[in-house]
């Protein structure tokens, strides 16, 4: 089922990046994909993990977690294309730039996830 999502996910995102003209558009729209494919890996690394983000909750990391960091990171990424739909092209490499280094992060996190095992059921 998950993977089902993701791929929807990708798929979406990729037809809408070849529908947009400008190449900092298309430069946004893939942040986009970064940060929710980085997003998806830390939700993946967490895992029936205990979950150390006390926004979240800390307990077993499971699919409601996930729904909640997936929601979330849709949440910013539908803020910032309704607030740079009709900005220059230099805000959109600025907030593209921002979602790359924010997909390395969550990077990072969900490699630092993989190498905490898991709790015993």
């Amino acid at each position: 089922m998950r993977k089902c999502i993701v791929i929807l996910l990708f798929c979406g995102v990729g037809m809408h990046a070849e529908s947009l003209v400008s190449r900092s558009k298309k430069l946004l729209v893939a942040s986009f994909a970064a940060l929710t494919a980085a997003e998806m890996a830390d939700s993946a690394s967490s895992w029936g993990k205990l979950e150390s983000n006390p926004v979240l909750g800390q307990s077993r990391f499971d699919a409601s977690k996930a729904g909640v960091k997936l929601g979330m990171v849709s949440g910013v990424i539908g803020a910032q294309y309704l607030i740079l739909r009709h900005r220059s092209p230099t805000a959109y490499k600025m907030v593209a730039a921002f979602n790359f280094a924010s997909a390395g992060a969550l990077g990072a996190i969900a490699y630092r996830n993989m190498q905490i095992p898991q709790l015993p059921k």
